[in-house]
């Protein structure tokens, strides 16, 4: 016993009671006030990323009207939209905050995001529809297709960026966008369209490579503001 007792060097006085602590080994606990303000510069990070990104799903709600002339189907109307293109600006926004925070913040950006306008669908539609009139009004069918396809793709984009991150600074972006662009498409267009007339499969198709194509035109910008939005430490550094 003796012998146990001087093996265990300095941890022979503690006893099997002793709770651990996060701030025990460097000699402090964390106090109450402590965990508040790391509560609140939590919030303060976060609040940037959410109204970026809320400020994205309004002009997908405002351009939802507005074709893209580029894009028609066989009997001359155009099935694509700004709002369609400003997707991967939404994912971009994403990505930005991941880069700088890591995969946790970015979820979040999503789902504070996603919750908000949710309560704003429920509570406040008539309001937005008298603020902001469309010539169409999305279906329920539309609106969950989309809230659906965003949040898996968001989801998976997320987990590929902080994989990927590496030695270049393209991977993650690159990777992220990639995964994005076979995600979003997979999940809106047959929740959207599928049992319709509408020739949905060869429209996902489409807008998938489209997505895939505007999310490398996208590393341009990516790459230009590295300096100005560096991650944070211990989230590899690019």
């Amino acid at each position: 016993m003796a012998t146990d007792t001087a093996d265990r060097g300095i941890y022979r006085l503690r006893s099997t009671t002793d709770t651990p602590w996060a701030g025990a080994y460097n000699g402090h606990r964390v106090t109450f006030g402590q965990k508040l303000a790391g509560v609140f510069g939590a919030a303060a990070r976060i609040l940037l990323p959410v109204l970026v990104l809320t400020a994205c799903v309004a002009g997908i709600y405002l351009y939802r009207d507005t074709p893209v002339r580029l894009f028609l189907d066989g009997i001359g109307v155009a099935w694509l939209t700004v709002a369609d293109m400003i997707v991967p600006v939404a994912f971009f926004c994403v990505f930005l905050t991941n880069r700088r925070y890591g995969p946790a913040y970015a979820f979040a950006q999503v789902v504070i995001v996603s919750v908000a306008v949710a309560i704003v669908a429920v509570f406040a539609r008539n309001i937005i529809l008298a603020a902001f009139p469309l010539d169409t009004i999305p279906s329920m069918r539309e609106a969950a297709a989309f809230a659906a396809a965003f949040f898996a793709a968001s989801f998976v984009s997320t987990v590929v960026y902080d994989g990927a991150r590496g030695a270049y600074w393209w991977t993650a972006p690159l990777f992220g966008f990639l995964s994005a662009a076979i995600v979003f498409p997979l999940v809106f267009f047959p929740i959207c369209y599928m049992g319709s007339a509408t020739p949905w499969l060869h429209h996902g198709l489409e807008y998938m490579g489209l997505l895939a194509g505007e999310g490398i035109a996208l590393l341009i910008p990516f790459w230009f503001l590295r300096r100005m939005i560096p991650p944070m430490s211990g989230f590899g550094g690019y």
